[in-house]
């Protein structure tokens, strides 16, 4: 993990620390987990089981926008070292903001969007995964069935970490990616009597010449647990991607990676403190 990595990661940190910051001063309500998880790399064999930490806040602002901003961080007990100098610790952030500019019958609305994702060194190889995303988004929100459709114009960075890479005759000069790209997300969420949720999601990414870039796929439940205490659930989710390593390729040479996707199982106990606000 090098020197512009930890630059990227600290000012990531500094931008969410600031927005739950901001949050807590309108009363927003927070959530933390506690769990573990196992990354999967099927094309080599290979898995890596660890523990994690999650803190998310999640508030609306007076003038009615929801922003919201979440921080995973995760231990690695990795034994495979597709990364020959694999650090392991990798963490990921989801920063964002929307709000609603029609609401018609039937719970229906159009509104829009701007959400910053980032996933740094995982033990599968990614050192960066930067996501900035202003979009469209239409959806359904019922009290049992909440789902949405967004698609916007963003932009798009992916950079391999040059280990792997250079066992298979890479330098540094072409693991990094970075294009404007147009991108597809779908969400849904089942609420399921009175404890369980059960959620979904899918994302697509494409360049500005149509090229593929990247797939992700999302699936998950929660299941409320509040006798354990007041807002607490546990929570299960797979969480599947994609990379077209193809842009990385340099004829001659074998395929950047030996494998070009990754499974993330999670499983957490997860405590929520509800908004001052919601409680009066």
């Amino acid at each position: 993990m090098n020197s512009k990595c930890m630059t990227s990661a600290a000012s990531v940190l500094a931008a969410l620390a600031l927005t739950l910051a901001t949050g807590a001063a309108k009363a927003a309500e927070w959530k933390y987990a506690l769990g573990v998880q196992d990354m999967v790399v099927s094309d080599v064999s290979s898995t890596t089981w660890g523990i994690g930490g999650h803190a998310e806040v999640d508030d609306v602002t007076e003038a009615g926008k929801h922003r919201y901003a979440a921080f995973d961080v995760y231990l690695d007990h990795d034994e495979d070292h597709l990364d020959p100098d694999h650090i392991p610790v990798w963490w990921e952030t989801n920063l964002g903001i929307d709000n609603e500019f029609w609401k018609g019958s039937r719970n229906l609305y159009l509104g829009w969007v701007v959400e910053f994702d980032s996933r740094m060194n995982t033990v599968s190889s990614v050192e960066r995964q930067v996501h900035l995303l202003p979009a469209a988004r239409f959806g359904f929100a019922g009290n049992a069935v909440q789902a949405s459709l967004e698609a916007g114009i963003g932009y798009n960075f992916l950079e391999i970490d040059d280990d792997a890479p250079r066992l298979r005759g890479y330098d540094r000069t072409n693991l990094r990616q970075t294009t404007s790209a147009g991108a597809v997300a779908a969400d849904v969420t089942f609420r399921i009597g009175d404890s369980w949720e059960v959620f979904g999601h899918a994302e697509d990414w494409q360049d500005s010449d149509n090229e593929w870039i990247q797939t992700q796929y999302v699936a998950g439940f929660n299941v409320d647990e509040n006798r354990w205490g007041k807002g607490s659930q546990i929570g299960f989710s797979v969480e599947t991607n994609e990379y077209n390593l193809e842009r990385y390729a340099t004829p001659g040479l074998p395929p950047v990676l030996a494998w070009d996707d990754d499974l993330f199982y999670k499983i957490n106990f997860r405590f929520v403190r509800p908004s001052s606000r919601a409680s009066n």
